[in-house]
């Protein structure tokens, strides 16, 4: 398994596979979600715009990514965050995930570790991740990994076959880095 580093530059190359992984991901199993292909591709465009990505790429085929963005990219903060921390001096874990046939293997841990090591600490104080509340295997990490709950939102989702929506609990999860 080896880590690169994604931005602007060299996103082309690895936004299709990107675009599948995050739809593999997030439109199955309890989230059950619709993403068009379009939609995904233009959202994961404006990540990397604004920020950049970490890649795990096993025999040159993406395994997993975390996405990453100043903590302003997030239209969503809660005021409990935003009249409490710097969101100027934040940066956005936007997006994080792993193959599903590659869940439990550590890659997440590995792309969350290697962030946390490398984060520009002369610009970044705080780090934020949000994720579904029923995510227990992500929110178990998170909080091994040093982060602690500090707000919640609910989001309206669209069901992955259209057939309705349903409220989508997330938390925000925090981590001092200096």
């Amino acid at each position: 398994m080896r880590y690169i580093t994604v931005d602007a530059l060299n996103f082309k190359t690895y936004k299709n596979d990107l675009v599948k992984l995050y739809i593999d991901t997030f439109s199955k199993g309890k989230s059950f979600q619709y993403h068009s292909e379009s939609e995904t591709a233009a959202y994961l465009q404006s990540i990397i715009d604004v920020g950049y990505g970490i890649f795990a790429m096993e025999e040159n085929k993406l395994s997993g990514a975390i996405l990453l963005t100043p903590f302003r990219f997030d239209e969503l903060i809660p005021e409990e965050i935003s009249n409490n921390f710097e969101v100027e001096s934040s940066v956005y874990v936007a997006e994080m995930m792993v193959e599903q046939s590659k869940q439990g293997q550590g890659i997440g841990k590995k792309l969350l570790t290697f962030f946390l090591e490398k984060a520009d600490r002369n610009r970044f104080d705080d780090a934020f991740i949000r994720v579904w509340v029923e995510n227990e295997a992500a929110v178990g990490l998170y909080k091994r990994m040093g982060f602690e709950v500090c707000a919640s939102i609910v989001q309206p989702r669209l069901l992955a076959d259209k057939s309705g929506t349903f409220d989508f609990e997330k938390i925000y999860l925090h981590q001092q880095l200096s």
